[in-house]
Formats: structure tokens, sequence, C-alpha cells
């Protein structure tokens, strides 16, 4: 599976409630070790290690947090919107309420990287951000973000469905 396709009902949580970035981790890792044999104190404690280095919110109230994670098997993500904003040490100091969490395995970091960047790009639209802030279901938030995604088509539960395109 390409890494920059979403499994929507597995890889997106909507309009959560967090306290702080503590919290909001561990929803993450507690989704992602539902799909791997990877407990969520270990994910955790991958991405707070990481994050110790230097915050990984970009700004805008958006942030990417990732880590390689030693035993995981294939890359992992999960797209988590927040009720209200968290404090995250981000640049422009404004809380972060839409994270996208990227975990790699540790023993296989080709693609890591460009992975990273490509997560980036997407989530550096205002429009995307403001469209996942109005989101208040899983299907309104993957509505936005098929509407900005490049590829012709958007992967849906291991099956394949042509994107539809607005006028």
């Amino acid at each position: 599976m390409p890494v920059d396709e979403f499994h929507w009902e597995k890889e997106l949580i909507v309009k959560a409630s967090c306290q702080d970035r503590r919290s909001a981790f561990q929803m993450v890792a507690s989704a992602i070790a539902e799909q791997t044999d990877i407990a969520a104190r270990t994910i955790v404690d991958h991405v707070m290690e990481r994050e110790a280095l230097g915050s990984t919110g970009f700004g805008g109230g958006f942030a990417l947090p990732h880590a390689l994670v030693p035993g995981l098997r294939s890359p992992e993500k999960v797209l988590l919107t927040l009720r209200q904003g968290v404090e995250f040490g981000a640049p422009d100091d404004q809380p972060v309420d839409i994270l996208l969490a990227v975990l790699w395995p540790q023993e296989r970091q080709d693609g890591f990287l460009p992975a990273l960047a490509r997560h980036c790009r997407l989530f550096r639209s205002d429009k995307v951000l403001r469209g996942l802030r109005n989101a208040d279901t899983k299907t309104e938030a993957m509505m936005v973000l098929q509407s900005f995604s490049k590829p012709d088509v958007m992967t849906f539960s291991d099956r394949r469905f042509p994107r539809i395109h607005r006028h």
C-alpha cells in the first residue's frame, strides 16, 4: 500500500477531545496499536522521544508527529482532528488541532523522509486545514481530503473508487 493512501475507517479520528499533546499522542497510539502488534505505550514513548528533539508543530494549527518504531512491519498513520487545540510548541505559538501522526519501521527507513514531505505539502494548504476543522464526521473529513489530494483515485476499504470532481 503506498503511504499516501488512506484507509479512512482505520486512520481518521474526527473531533476528538484531548487535554494536551500527550493525550493526543495516546489516542493516536491506541488507534495504531489496534492495527499492529506494537503496544500503545511503546508508540507513545517513541513519539514523545522524537518530540523531545523539537516540536513537530508546523504552525497554522497543524502538527506532524512522527517516529521510527522498532518491530513495526509497515508504515502507519492516523489523522486526528481535535475539538480544541492543544499547546504544541509550534513556531507560531498557535495551539494544534490537526495532527497527522506517521510511524515508520525503524529497520526499513527508506521512503520515510519523502513520505513526510508529501504529507506536509497537502497539509500546508489553509483550505485543507479549514475544511478539516469544519468537518464533523469521518465522511466529511474524507471528502475534504479527497478534494485536495493529487491522485485521481483514492483507496477506501481496499477497494478503488474514482474521485468525485466538483465543478
